[in-house]
């Protein structure tokens, strides 16, 4: 079910590597109009509490900390009811509800496990959904922040829009190369430049699935990636032969912690066989899953009039949702994967395998 049908709430998860300014962005945020009914959940990592001092001074906002420790790598748990707890507190006391709910994470957590959280906990689907990830990344200290940590490098995989911070800091060169290596990375995000912490509450919506046509292009921007398309005319590949190409494929973005981010966008030009949709996501989230960062897809169903749109995060999607006709209009589908070093031929064939299923 699609927010247009039910009025869940959408959530914005907000993070970046440590001293990227998420606290001072969000000090100075939730003090603007447009987040007076925002839910804002703030971590903090062992025992400091700076987070919590700078943001509760706000006295027109509801403030959420958890002192049990990171939330998007310890205690998926307490999020769930976190979120309970505040709603319910504001049905008792008679209140209008959130508006909507940002997720501040910690500096060293990998985003990958709270969207699993928001994708799978029965509660959380059926009050809210995913509206974006955005990570926040600091001009002077992001090249060498991103080259030596593999966190910094999976928080902007699976970022929807990257703030670049501080940026009064630094040259025009140093920016344009950060830039680009950002793109590198994650083609599709959308890049904005941050000054002095000022940044307007509309530029945390609108990030995530497209839940209205006029938005799936922007969402998917698929023409910033490499193309790929299946193998038309060679034979499927056996299962055996399948195996050399799930070794991790050597790419640009190399860590010294051997992450080797690549991107690409696999396109089929026929409608799909919802079963071999079905069943080649299965085989490659089971054989690949881990190393898959995140997959957008807008696909083309067989025998179905509207598009559905796919979303993804290592073994975990999001419920498909279905978009209007015209977010699909050539008949076209488009997959975008994020990996770390997972070879675009490996998802090409594994498609293939599937072909005869489809041809039958």
């Amino acid at each position: 079910m699609s927010p247009d049908a039910k009025d869940l709430i959408p959530v914005t998860v907000l993070t970046g590597f440590l001293g990227s300014g998420k606290t001072t962005l969000l000090n100075r945020l939730v003090r603007q109009p447009a987040m007076k009914d925002a839910l804002v959940v703030i971590n903090e990592f062992g025992d400091i509490g700076l987070d919590h001092r700078l943001v509760a001074e706000s006295d027109e906002h509801t403030v959420v900390e958890m002192s049990s420790g990171c939330l998007c790598c310890t205690i998926r748990g307490d999020f769930s009811r976190t979120v309970q707890k505040a709603c319910e507190a504001l049905e008792r006391g008679g209140g209008e509800p959130f508006s909507r709910v940002i997720i501040e994470t910690t500096g060293l957590a990998d985003p990958a496990p709270i969207l699993h959280t928001l994708m799978t906990d029965y509660w959380l689907a059926d009050q809210l959904y995913l509206d974006g990830v955005i990570c926040l990344v600091d001009a002077a200290s992001g090249l060498s922040t991103l080259n030596a940590h593999r966190e910094s490098q999976r928080q902007v995989a699976v970022a929807d829009r990257l703030l670049i911070t501080k940026t009064d800091l630094v040259d025009e060169v140093r920016l344009s190369r950060l830039a680009s290596h950002l793109a590198t990375i994650n083609p599709a995000a959308e890049q904005l430049q941050v000054r002095h912490g000022e940044l307007d509450a509309e530029h945390l919506t609108d990030g995530g699935l497209p839940m209205h046509g006029q938005r799936a292009d922007r969402w998917l921007h698929a023409a910033s990636y490499a193309q790929v398309s299946p193998a038309a005319g060679l034979a499927p590949s056996a299962p055996g032969s399948l195996v050399s190409m799930l070794a991790p494929a050597s790419g640009p973005a190399l860590t010294r912690h051997g992450e080797q981010i690549r991107s690409f966008c696999f396109t089929v030009e026929e409608p799909i066989v919802p079963e071999v949709l079905e069943e080649w996501l299965d085989l490659l989230m089971s054989l690949l899953g881990e190393r898959i960062l995140r997959v957008k897809a807008i696909v083309k169903i067989a025998g179905r009039e509207q598009p559905l749109a796919l979303h993804g995060v290592q073994h975990i999607f999001h419920p498909p949702e279905p978009l209007p006709v015209e977010a699909c209009s050539d008949g076209v589908s488009r997959f975008v994967f994020i990996t770390n070093g997972v070879a675009p031929e490996a998802v090409t064939r594994l498609f293939d395998y599937f072909q005869p299923a489809q041809a039958s």
